[in-house]
């Protein structure tokens, strides 16, 4: 069974940190991807209350919760050069304030040339201009995780720069920092017409080249595009996101692979969903973790060599 499952603390709506905490351990849940939203200030505050974060600290504590990331997310390719320069400013309060938390890895957007939406596509994001400004702006970044002795968290999203996992593996090259981290969330590495149906492919190949950068794992879906039809943004058809297991992701395969080829217990974080969907998806998160474990069982017994006494593990699915 896999050690640490939770999910976006900011799927929560509560009054204070002993109300969220509270909330979080009732369903099960054992650590979270927090947010200062969740402490009724901006997610990239101006000011961090360092009292109120160690209360929030020891309370996580209290009820059993871990705070394994803290969001700090902004449009690396803010055309709003004062605006973005200010980001950066709060980006290294959030990394005092993800110490204070107990975490040390802050989770960051690759950007994108959308100016209303950093989470939507733009046609100009494969430009080579665009990739030479994010690269610029995320040195700046990882200069300040090394000051503060934090990592950074990128997620490969079909809507942003860094769009898959090639791009994320060429970032790593290109800045030749040990700062770097990978967020993974299959439902971002899919555009129609891929289908994660018959593309399974697409999880494997990412994990098997991000492997050891792996530090958070996603658990969102994508829709039946039969049922909603995929959304337009600019020239782009993008999957719609729901609930985990209530979409097309195989998630036996995606839960094999993250157990086959990335370190050992990396969190698993429900996303992508209200706090009343959050009993069946992890209902069926368990299932698929149990199918799993049962799935790799069986291999290492096939696998056994009586000879010897050693396992050998299969690489083929």
């Amino acid at each position: 069974m896999h050690a640490k499952i939770g999910v976006f603390a900011k799927h929560f709506s509560r009054s204070t940190p002993e109300e969220l905490f509270d909330a979080i351990a009732d369903f099960g849940l054992n650590c979270v991807q927090f947010n200062a939203a969740c402490l009724g200030i901006p997610s990239l505050p101006d000011t961090i209350d360092k009292a109120l974060w160690r209360r929030t600290s020891r309370v996580a504590r209290s009820a059993g919760v871990e705070i394994v990331a803290l969001s700090a997310t902004f449009n690396l390719l803010d055309e709003n050069r004062s605006r973005l320069a200010d980001n950066f400013r709060r980006l290294e309060l959030l990394a005092e304030g993800a110490k204070v938390l107990g975490t040390d890895l802050l989770t960051l957007c690759s950007g994108t040339r959308d100016q209303r939406d950093m989470w939507a596509y733009h046609p100009d994001n494969q430009t080579f201009e665009a990739w030479q400004d994010m690269v610029d702006a995320m040195q700046q970044a990882v200069n300040i995780a090394r000051i503060h002795n934090v990592y950074l968290g990128i997620e490969p999203e079909v809507a942003n720069v860094v769009s898959d996992a090639k791009s994320a593996v060429r970032l790593i090259s290109e800045l030749g920092s040990d700062r770097l981290r990978i967020v993974f969330d299959p439902a971002n590495l899919y555009r129609p017409p891929a289908d994660p149906r018959r593309d399974g492919y697409v999880i494997t190949d990412a994990l098997s080249v991000l492997d050891d950068f792996v530090a958070i794992a996603h658990c969102q879906d994508l829709a039946n595009p039969e049922v909603w039809p995929p959304a337009q943004h600019k020239c782009e058809n993008l999957y719609q996101h729901v609930a985990a297991g209530t979409g097309i992701i195989d998630y036996h395969h995606y839960l094999y692979e993250l157990e086959r080829l990335t370190p050992a217990e990396v969190p698993l974080i429900l996303h992508g969903l209200n706090e009343e969907q959050i009993p069946a998806s992890l209902s069926f998160l368990h299932e698929r973790l149990n199918e799993v474990d049962k799935a790799l069982d069986r291999i290492k017994a096939w696998s056994m060599q009586p000879s010897t006494g050693a396992f050998l593990y299969n690489e083929q699915i």
